[in-house]
């Protein structure tokens, strides 16, 4: 049996039944993007993150036979030093730009990682000196970047 969709959520204030790429901030894990997750608890912690009042979660299906038959780049992250290294660019290198990729999947870097970042920034380790430190499975929740207009038309808005 084929599957044909996926669910994926979005943290929100609000219901975002037209998701944007190009709005927020450029210095996120993936740069700017609109992100989602499969997995419910972090979405709920980031729909707390962003609103006291009224924290939104938004449900999305991924249109996999969309995405087979589109012409997307699409960059998938495991948590090793590549991913250490895409992270850090994207929060912490104001020349950095992003190469084009229409979708972007990875871990969501933590504290964790910030922590390790600093050793870098201060020059005390390398990102090949970091590698061994990030320990793939204390990532257990992945995101979902959509970094493009073509990519977000893979995704459809479902109602509650």
């Amino acid at each position: 049996m084929e599957i044909k969709q996926f669910t994926l959520y979005h943290g929100s204030d609000t219901n975002v039944k037209m998701p944007v790429w190009d709005s927020g901030s450029r210095y996120r894990d993936f740069g700017q993007c609109f992100y989602t997750t499969y997995d419910l608890r972090t979405v709920k912690d980031w729909a707390e993150k962003l609103s006291l009042i009224t924290p939104t979660i938004n449900k999305y299906a991924l249109n996999l036979k969309r995405i087979k038959t589109s012409v997307l780049s699409i960059k998938r992250f495991n948590a090793d030093a590549e991913w250490a290294r895409f992270v850090f660019d994207n929060r912490e290198n104001e020349r950095f730009k992003r190469p084009a990729y229409d979708i972007i999947i990875g871990p969501i870097a933590d504290r964790g990682l910030a922590n390790l970042f600093m050793k870098v920034k201060s020059g005390e380790k390398t990102f090949e000196e970091i590698a061994p430190l990030i320990q793939y499975n204390r990532f257990k929740s992945f995101q979902v970047a959509f970094c493009s207009d073509n990519a977000l038309d893979c995704l459809t808005y479902l109602d509650k």
